[in-house]
């Protein structure tokens, strides 16, 4: 058996090293990595089984922001002075449960009207003064009875005040069961 030693065309070696470059380009997949920008801060991606983590340090090294990313969604922690929400239409929040905490103050505004609607009970706890102020308070027990006890005196102070006032009482027009009916 007789072997012939040829060279190499040039064609198949520009494609052999295209090929080696291509390959150089690409970035295998990491379990982790991270980067600081000029600007300090400091950014890590992290693979754990079953979840991805992006995490924002501040120059100072403190969490600013984290994502986290399951098969169940995503779950972002900030921490930070203040967060802003700002939308032009409308912000949604829905959950199975709602918590909203303040250390301090809390103020909700409303431009136009508020609406509460409440599946089970409403629970109340003031430890200090309540009061409610309105052009005009009305107040329905659609099932059951109204009761007002206190420590001190009750006192009710009016123009006229009326007890079994209005011989044919009907619901508030504004009521469930007046629109049930």
């Amino acid at each position: 058996m007789t072997q012939v030693k040829c060279k190499e065309s040039t064609l198949d070696v520009a494609l052999a090293e295209a090929n080696t470059d291509l390959l150089e380009r690409v970035d295998a997949p990491v379990e982790a990595t991270s980067i600081t920008l000029t600007s300090g801060r400091h950014y890590e991606l992290r693979a754990d089984g079953a979840r991805d983590q992006l995490t924002i340090r501040s120059t100072e090294g403190n969490v600013v922001l984290r994502i986290e990313v399951t098969d169940a969604g995503p779950v972002l922690s900030f921490s930070g002075a203040s967060i802003d929400l700002v939308a032009t239409r409308k912000v949604r929040i829905e959950a199975d449960e709602v918590a909203l905490h303040a250390k301090g103050d809390m103020q909700l505004d409303a431009g136009g009207s508020l609406r509460e609607r409440v599946g089970g009970d409403h629970h109340t706890r003031v430890e200090g003064s309540e009061r409610l102020e309105a052009s005009a308070v009305e107040m329905q027990a659609n099932a059951h009875s109204v009761e007002v006890r206190a420590m001190q005196k009750i006192s009710l102070d009016g123009e006229r005040i009326g007890l079994n006032d209005d011989p044919l009482p009907q619901p508030f027009p504004w009521s469930a069961i007046a629109s049930d009916s």
